[in-house]
């Protein structure tokens, strides 16, 4: 175990073994951290935050801080649950829930660059990557596997399914559902591709979500008719997580203004 001289660091706090805590780091009472973690010079690890073995704080990042909602309860106690694997680069900013003993989270092998930011309550999934400045605001729910390019912004309580990709500087009120790309405001552009040939989705299971996709976003039918026909079908588990993201409930509603073919393969 390395700790800094110049490091902040309470007996309270929960340290797995050769945890790295560089200068003038800030870690809270209660907060756990797990093994080989490194947390670089001016980070903040917030009361309440709880990290996963592995991961990689960037120097200045704000994890577990007062959620951005006015009339927030600073006695209400809450936090951040982070998982494995996760690198969270520098001045990246995730907030503690705004419910007494909730989380906001993320699992495992996730890549937030520098100024990335998770709001309150969020609920991010593994392997998703947030590109410079992508902001998450307060009850967002992300996949798995999606990428956010730079800039995106997310609007509270919107919902993104799996392999999604965005265009930098995007901005979504919208769920964006499964396999789609994201760009300009509230558009979809077809579907990603090489995200999923590199997920190592098959080519017919490539097929299938393009004739999906086309179904939904440039057929004629209403998407109540497309749901309840797909519902009298056996689906292939890829079509049944598109179907399935489409029939949930949805505070924001559905991101279905498009433009363009869905996508070469």
């Amino acid at each position: 175990m390395s700790i800094h001289p110049t490091a902040i660091v309470p007996p309270s706090a929960k340290l797995g073994s050769e945890v790295s805590i560089g200068p003038y780091a800030i870690v809270e009472d209660g907060v756990e951290i797990g093994d080989r973690c490194v947390i670089e010079g001016a980070a903040q690890l917030r009361a309440g935050t709880v990290l996963g073995a592995d991961c990689f704080v960037g120097a200045g990042a704000i994890i577990g801080s007062d959620p951005q909602f006015h009339g927030f309860d600073r006695r209400i106690r809450s936090g951040v649950r982070i998982g494995a694997g996760n690198v969270l680069r520098e001045h990246v900013t995730v907030h503690r829930s705004i419910h007494e003993g909730g989380e906001t989270r993320l699992g495992d092998g996730n890549f937030l660059m520098a100024g990335a930011h998770v709001g309150h309550d969020a609920l991010v999934g593994d392997r998703n990557t947030l590109a410079n400045n992508a902001l998450l605001g307060g009850h967002v729910e992300v996949g798995n596997h999606c990428f956010f390019g730079g800039g995106s912004a997310f609007h509270q309580f919107v919902r993104v399914g799996d392999h999604v990709m965005t265009q930098g500087h995007g901005g979504f009120s919208l769920d964006l559902p499964p396999y789609v790309i994201g760009a300009d405001i509230n558009f979809v552009i077809g579907i990603n591709s090489v995200g999923l040939r590199r997920a190592g989705f098959s080519g017919e299971e490539r097929q299938q979500v393009k004739a999906a996709f086309r179904e939904v976003f440039h057929g004629g039918k209403t998407l109540k008719a497309i749901l309840e026909e797909a519902s009298a079908r056996e689906l292939s588990p890829v079509l049944e997580r598109f179907y399935g993201f489409l029939r949930s409930p949805s505070k924001k509603g559905l991101c279905i203004r498009t433009r363009g073919e869905a996508g070469a393969d």
